[in-house]
């Protein structure tokens, strides 16, 4: 293929991806307990001016360090929405960070490969489903990842001392905007890059004074603000906790993450099989982008509560040493039966759109809501040729349109359903139009915190005072509104 072609090829991708992530991106309300969370802290920053203290709907709240509420707050100035002013910066970073490891990549294991790994993260399930959520999971990757693809240069067979300062400082500055993300969690993480950066352990100071600039002012200032309440909320309960506590009700069996990880990489799961490559830890390189993603799986499985989103940070290393595998052969030499049942997951995407509303709001795959149509059966072919195109170099952007085209049709059909059966936001709006006071009659964590966002403050308990409605949940399906009878005597 010739060049021109080539970069064509490329930016055709880049431009398909880039519209995906922006299409429908307030097309939901705020999901989930965390994300109505960590908007409304970020609002409130924007409004109140203390950006050192996280305060949700009047009290300190201690949970996360402050760089997503940030963030947010720098959305809200912008004028977005209330759900884009926190969703567009998570976006717009995942995007900047796309095209800074293709660069970072490129320059370790060549285009072709920087090309894949990053196109494959791209439109990964996992990635591009937390690029579209005001949660911390992906400024943790963001910078976690950037830290360790900076670090890929000295552990070349012939370790490059060009630019060996600047590079440490950002390693440090990396690592600290990280755990201004997430606190102490990319520290735990990062425990592969003291052994194999050993080599220049004289340097190590530049990435830890850096580290301290950067991360230890926001944490020294909301100490000596807040005293033994934050200590006690955000190290005590939100970090040591978690590993053994069973009150934070994220508890899940150790073997948790096997089909989480295997969901994430969705539809490219199969390309996992490529790990079994002889050549995968021929050289430092790989042996460390291989070591961050196994120590940080095993990490996160001994640790009693897990949440998806807690792989996150290890999913760029995984793509990358995928990725490496084509730096000395190109892609279209990679045999169509590894593609094909790439292709037939793809194939599956546009079927959820009417079976992924369904699984979030009753918390079950209902494989009877999938709903077929002559478009499915086109799509399904088309993606079904794209191994054996006319031209196999253009197999792998066939797919990658077809992934960005099918993501387009989920979210241009589901997204509506889950805006008025999953997000508070479709509840709120029948709330609005009510005559009279509404009440809390029994809700779930992610209903409360979802209506307190639109709200601007918790929808309060029916037993406070007289209310003429009262909303109450129903399992996992949407709450009902109803109206409460008078109390005898009142």
């Amino acid at each position: 293929m010739s060049l021109l072609r080539r970069y064509a090829l490329f930016l055709a991708t880049a431009i398909a991806v880039l519209f995906l992530y922006f299409y429908r991106l307030g097309g939901v309300g705020v999901l989930g307990p965390d994300e109505p969370r960590y908007a409304a802290i970020g609002r409130a920053m924007a409004a109140g001016g203390d950006f050192v203290t996280p305060v949700l709907w009047g009290s300190p709240w201690f949970e996360k360090p402050p760089l997503l509420y940030w963030m947010t707050a720098a959305g809200t100035f912008t004028g977005l929405s209330p759900e884009l002013c926190g969703r567009v910066p998570v976006t717009l970073l995942s995007l900047a960070f796309l095209g800074v490891s293709f660069w970072l990549l490129q320059r370790e294991f060549g285009r072709s490969a920087a090309a894949i790994s990053t196109l494959l993260l791209a439109t990964s399930a996992a990635w591009l489903t937390y690029s579209e959520l005001c949660l911390t999971d992906l400024p943790l990757a963001v910078f976690f990842a950037s830290a360790a693809f900076l670090s890929l240069p000295f552990l070349r067979p012939e370790p490059t001392r060009r630019l060996i300062h600047a590079r440490f400082v950002l390693i440090g500055v990396c690592l600290a905007l990280a755990s201004l993300a997430k606190g102490l969690v990319p520290l735990a993480l990062a425990l592969p890059f003291a052994w194999f950066l050993r080599g220049f352990w004289r340097k190590w100071w530049l990435a830890a004074v850096s580290f301290l600039v950067v991360a230890a002012p926001w944490y020294l200032i909301v100490y000596a603000r807040n005293g033994s309440q934050f200590v006690d909320d955000f190290f005590w309960k939100h970090h040591v906790q978690r590993i053994y506590s069973t009150s934070l009700q994220h508890v899940q069996p150790w073997y948790y993450y096997i089909p989480v990880l295997l969901a994430g990489l969705f539809p490219w799961t199969p390309l996992i099989g490529l790990l079994a490559s002889r050549n995968l830890l021929a050289d430092n390189r790989r042996r460390f982008l291989g070591s961050l993603f196994l120590i940080g799986f095993i990490l996160f499985s001994v640790v009693l509560n897990k949440l998806p989103g807690y792989l996150l940070p290890l999913i760029p290393s995984l793509w990358s040493l995928i990725g490496a595998q084509f730096e000395t052969k190109p892609f279209n030499q990679l045999h169509w039966l590894w593609l094909l049942p790439c292709t037939l997951l793809i194939s599956t995407i546009p079927l959820l759109a009417r079976t992924l509303p369904e699984w979030l709001s009753r918390g079950k795959f209902q494989l009877l809501a999938i709903g077929f149509a002559p478009m499915h059966f086109v799509f399904l072919a088309v993606c079904l040729c794209a191994p054996f195109a006319l031209r196999r170099s253009w197999a792998a952007a066939l797919l990658i349109l077809c992934v960005c085209a099918a993501g387009v049709y989920l979210k241009e059909k589901a997204y509506p359903v889950l805006d008025e059966e999953v997000s508070a936001r479709g509840l709120w709006r029948q709330i609005e139009t009510l005559p009279g006071a509404v009440c809390n009659a029994g809700l779930d964590r992610a209903w409360q915190f979802g209506l307190a966002f639109y709200n601007g403050s918790p929808i309060p308990d029916c037993g406070l005072r007289r209310f003429d409605f009262g909303i109450r949940a129903r399992d996992h399906l949407r709450p009902v509104i109803e109206r409460l009878k008078e109390k005898a005597g009142r």
